[in-house]
């Protein structure tokens, strides 16, 4: 097992602008932005939720909407990203992510409804000028053979930080409030967009249109990548949203008990992956393998979420949802990378297109959930995330 100070040595070592970029990269993404997300993460459907009177069309579709403005807008937002810098562009998304939680901070729970639609524009600005060149950096600063523990390591990290940040987040906001929340997360998205300035430039430049990108998205030469992500993103939505309000629901409201079930063991996950993550860079084939079993192992998680009706079934569901999530997004991430950096010089044309895919897989996945949640139970809605999770393993056999 390659442990993190082994990958971590052999980032340092590298020389040069471009091979020192993943360090970069990862302080400010991994490190600083992601304790913001680890700490307000799950709780900001639950703040919407709760701000919105427990309507939970209202939280679906301001996910919904900043997800079709982000897909349909997208290819437009590349050609200002191509006169900025992709990696200067970072800097600009980190501006647009401090103004929504700054609005956050000032939307007092009775005025969301006035702030809302401005936080949703800079929810969806923050995406336009983040996501892509976050990716196609990722992509240009990591090397085949090696991406496999790369992005173990930044899975890994994540999984280390929703260890402190779901139950600190629950902690604040039990014995403070929402706004203090919101205030530190801002703190912290200001350190990471300053250290963003520090990411080398990259020489990638988007050339397609905007009807040539969908022309693409729709094209049958990637039907293996679109549909991968559609998926990908399907599944997300039903975990970023539809699991939250499940669990706050669940356990009454309680959200210092949601951020300690939140902080699930962490040490065995993190310890798998990274063995997870050096058994995909051995082989070519061992990343398609890994998603074909770990798939159904997580789609099997999901479906046991179904019937989850105590605080024990959410930790030990939970525990093995975890489990099996490294063996599913570890190989069906390092694929897409992988997928991407083929590509050579369209390896921002790729980013985009799966960008696009996988929020229009959360656009239809919460449209969905909308629906069934007038008539059903919302945790009827993880039945989407099942097939979602099965429909991963399209990636790799629909590609021409």
């Amino acid at each position: 097992m390659e442990r993190i100070t082994v990958i971590l040595r052999r980032n340092v070592l590298r020389t040069g602008k471009g091979d020192s970029g993943f360090l970069q990269l990862f302080i400010s993404k991994r490190l600083l932005q992601g304790a913001a997300a680890a700490l307000v993460g799950i709780f900001l459907p639950i703040y919407i939720y709760t701000a919105t009177d427990n309507q939970f069309w209202v939280v679906g579709g301001f996910y919904a909407v900043a997800s079709l403005c982000y897909a349909l807008l997208l290819p437009l937002a590349m050609h200002l990203t191509n006169k900025i810098g992709f990696s200067r562009t970072l800097v600009l998304g980190g501006v647009f992510s401090i103004a929504q939680y700054a609005l956050l901070y000032y939307a007092q729970q009775e005025l969301i409804w006035y702030f809302l639609p401005a936080i949703l524009l800079v929810f969806i600005l923050f995406r336009l000028f983040h996501w892509v060149p976050f990716h196609v950096d990722f992509t240009l600063f990591t090397k085949e053979g090696e991406r496999g523990r790369d992005v173990s390591l930044t899975f890994a990290t994540i999984a280390f930080m929703g260890v402190v940040g779901p139950i600190l987040a629950g902690f604040i906001i039990a014995n403070s409030s929402y706004e203090v929340l919101f205030g530190v997360v801002t703190v912290l998205l200001v350190v990471s967009t300053i250290s963003y300035s520090f990411v080398p430039e990259t020489d990638a430049f988007f050339e397609w249109r905007w009807y040539e990108t969908f022309t693409h998205l729709f094209s049958k030469k990637f039907r293996g990548l679109t549909t991968g992500a559609f998926a990908n993103g399907a599944e997300i939505a039903v975990t970023m949203v539809a699991w939250p309000i499940f669990l706050f629901e669940l356990l009454d409201g309680n959200v210092l008990e949601i951020g300690a079930l939140s902080t699930v063991i962490v040490g065995v996950t993190i310890a798998l992956q990274f063995f997870v993550g050096r058994h995909l860079d051995k082989a070519k084939g061992n990343s398609i393998k890994t998603l074909q079993y770990g798939s159904v192992f997580y789609a099997i998680g999901w479906l046991l979420k179904i019937f989850v009706l105590s605080t024990v079934q959410v930790f030990l569901v939970g525990l093995y949802h975890n489990v099996t999530r490294i063996f599913t997004k570890t190989p069906f991430t390092a694929l897409l990378y992988d997928m991407s950096g083929d590509q050579s010089r369209y390896v921002d044309e790729m980013t985009v297109i799966r960008e696009m895919a996988d929020h229009l897989g959360r656009v239809i996945s919460l449209v969905l959930i909308i629906g069934l949640t007038f008539v059903l139970p919302i945790n009827y809605s993880f039945v989407i995330a099942v097939a979602a999770s099965l429909a991963l393993n399209l990636i790799h056999q629909l590609q021409t």
